[in-house]
């Protein structure tokens, strides 16, 4: 049996030598272990039940398979997909990786990627709240409201945007980064509506865009951003959705949101020439 499904996606990009970039969310990972207290076990063994079925609702309510391959648990869907990206130049981890923050969930990311020999980058998600995020482990990164990956001849750009909100400290961030001469890969938790994907967003709810109605203002400014400044973004990854889309945000760049990690999805991105 397969260990994940491979999602490749070709963007060509002038004058980036060729990239392979791995990107998966919503891994919903539920753990317990040998330092667990009896209430953070109990709720491990709670949450691990309940994503069983809200993952083939998820499967069922956008047309994707739910077989074998997609029942294996959170931790060894995590496992295979860090697995399947070891051959690439980097990894984006775009969100809900947790199903909240816990010790055993913490301690199981770290485990996990101590070894993990490309850069990677891991935003937060709406399901792990950064006030919660404790530090000195190597998930701490994760509630930067920005983290950078800069390769040779691209940066990839990490925003924390988990309570649907773009903050003025990301925007400048940005517009220094788009002064130089590298292109950026923009990846968040929660996507960008755009006329692809409205239709499905809007009947989803505000919950699942981030330029809903009534938005903070840096969100639509964060848009109008990438649209004046396309020809230096090469696409922006985004998650949350649970299912996976491919549309134009603004001026022919494109959003690719991952589908859920829990049923073992990951995207493939070959840049460049």
């Amino acid at each position: 049996m397969e260990k994940a499904t491979i999602h490749e996606y070709v963007i060509p990009f002038k004058d980036i030598e060729r990239k392979i970039i791995y990107h998966f969310s919503d891994s919903h990972l539920t753990e317990y272990d040998s330092l667990s207290s009896d209430e953070e076990i109990a709720k491990a063994k709670k949450m691990t039940e309940a994503w069983e079925g809200v993952r083939k609702g998820f499967c069922d309510a956008y047309g994707e398979e739910y077989g074998e391959l997609q029942k294996q648990s959170p931790r060894t869907h995590f496992q295979n997909l860090i697995e399947a990206s070891e051959n690439g130049d980097a990894l984006v981890l775009a969100g809900d990786t947790l199903d909240y923050v816990s010790g055993a969930n913490v301690r199981l990311f770290d485990a996990c990627m101590s070894g993990y020999r490309k850069p990677y980058i891991a935003v937060c998600g709406n399901h792990e709240p950064t006030k919660d995020i404790p530090d000195g482990f190597l998930y701490s990164s994760a509630k930067k409201p920005i983290q950078t990956i800069e390769l040779d001849d691209m940066i990839i750009v990490g925003l924390e945007n988990a309570k649907r909100e773009i903050v003025r400290e990301q925007l400048d961030a940005l517009k220094t980064l788009l002064s130089g001469s590298k292109p950026l890969l923009i990846a968040m938790h929660v996507p960008i509506m755009t006329d692809g994907n409205r239709e499905r967003l809007e009947k989803s709810g505000v919950y699942f865009q981030l330029n809903y109605d009534g938005c903070p203002d840096t969100n639509i400014e964060l848009i109008e951003l990438i649209s004046n400044n396309a020809e230096r973004i090469i696409a922006v990854l985004a998650g949350h959705l649970h299912y996976s889309d491919v549309s134009e945000v603004a001026n022919g760049v494109t959003q690719y949101v991952t589908s859920q990690g829990i049923t073992g999805n990951i995207n493939r991105y070959i840049i460049g020439e």
